[in-house]
């Protein structure tokens, strides 16, 4: 039988970490052959991959002739990846490939922070004040007024919550533009207005002049205190606390700003902001699949609808269908993160008590007895996740509360 030829499609997933395992996973579903990539050979979803290249997923080009060599013995069918900030990476190899993506111009406007607000501002899409910084003495005339506002200072490429900044009245602008500047590849910054607010995380598909959004999290910035001037987020629940009329209006201001992008389909991740006047307004959007879990484990248990699903059928050049992207049910689901003492981590205890608690859908540790758990100053610093399922909103939030507080990490 060695002679017959494979009509499986073949999937090219960028990135083979653990948050990528998702994806990879629902390919196997599928019957897809898989090609993973990443610059680590011991990356952990490589491991359900049927092919490897080993090459950095943030750089574009060597990424699509690796895929483009790859392809004169063997036919790729599409490329995408999930929780993973390369669009242009994504995009790029999908061009030289010949398959289905979003336009590279798209790609590049989703990749620099500071040109995706200017699309923004062009085409009048609601978005917080921001302005370019370009040195210290730019930072502090835009930012004299701090004791009556408060700014976000943040790399235009930067990715998990590296240097983000809350700039009040007590931070110290130069030591903030420094470590702002040093976690960006680029060294460019952008500061925004702070909106006080509930904040959200949505994950939309968009089909023509329709933008669908299964679920949106309400983001918990319960420890914004607590980690000042670095802004971390202690996961979300769904459903997010709004109106109908205001899940309209994100609908709608979703499909204006991947517009203005210039993306016309596909999947659009969004970070956004309800105002004062209860009006919401963008802060980002991302042309990927969210990580954190949300689109991958958190949205299909609330809402039935897998996105990883329509993303892989979308990269396929396969038809992604409207009903695949309406809500089958409407559950609840909440995540938190732990965030430890820093130091040397001597134990973990109270796993067993964890794995037992109503609801509970995942959870995972990113470090182990041994491993240095650092000081929180970016998503990549949390100990470990927990995420539960409930009937309702309060259910699950009182679940993983209760799950949070099973688990002790003990710090030397």
């Amino acid at each position: 039988m060695g002679g017959l030829i494979s009509l499986a499609k073949t999937l090219m997933i960028i990135g083979g970490g653990v948050e990528q395992i998702p994806a990879y996973e629902a390919a196997k579903k599928r019957g897809l052959i898989i090609v993973g990539t990443d610059v680590k050979k011991d990356a952990p979803a490589l491991a359900l991959a049927d092919h490897v290249l080993i090459v950095s997923t943030r750089d574009a080009e060597a990424t699509a002739e690796s895929a483009v060599q790859f392809n004169k013995s063997h036919q790729v069918d599409g490329v995408m990846t999930i929780a993973n900030d390369v669009p242009y990476t994504v995009a790029l190899t999908s061009k030289k490939l010949g398959l289905h993506s979003i336009s590279l111009e798209a790609a590049k406007c989703a990749s620099d922070k500071l040109l995706m607000k200017q699309q923004f501002q062009k085409n009048d899409v609601p978005c917080p004040w921001f302005s370019p910084v370009e040195n210290i003495v730019q930072l502090k005339d835009l930012t004299n007024n701090r004791d009556q506002e408060t700014y976000v200072l943040k790399p235009v490429d930067g990715r998990g919550a590296r240097g983000v900044l809350l700039l009040d009245d007590k931070i110290d602008l130069h030591w903030a533009f420094e470590e702002s500047k040093r976690w960006g590849d680029s060294g460019r910054l952008i500061l925004e207005k702070f909106i006080p607010g509930i904040q959200l995380s949505t994950e939309s598909f968009i089909l023509g002049d329709v933008c669908y959004t299964p679920a949106i999290a309400e983001r918990n910035y319960s420890r914004l205190d607590e980690f000042k001037p670095y802004i971390i987020e202690d996961g979300g629940t769904i459903p997010a606390q709004l109106s109908d009329q205001q899940r309209m209006a994100i609908d709608d201001l979703i499909l204006r700003g991947a517009r203005s992008m210039g993306i016309t389909d596909g999947i659009v991740k969004g970070d956004l902001v309800i105002d004062s006047a209860g009006n919401p307004l963008i802060i980002e959007l991302a042309a990927r699949l969210s990580g954190g879990w949300f689109a991958s484990h958190e949205i299909p248990a609330a809402t039935g609808v897998s996105l990883v699903d329509a993303v892989i059928s979308y990269a396929l050049g396969e038809k992604v269908y409207p009903e695949d992207l309406i809500p089958k049910w409407d559950c609840s689901t909440a995540i938190r993160y732990w965030f430890p003492e820093s130091g040397r981590i001597k134990a973990i205890s109270g796993e067993e008590i964890l794995k037992v608690v109503p609801g509970l859908l995942q959870y995972g540790f990113f470090r182990k007895p041994g491993e240095m758990q650092p000081i929180i100053h970016m998503h990549p610093d949390r100990f470990g996740y927990v995420l539960v399922q409930g009937a309702d909103r309060e259910e699950a939030i009182a679940r993983v509360e209760e799950a949070i507080a099973c688990l002790h990490v003990e710090i030397e």
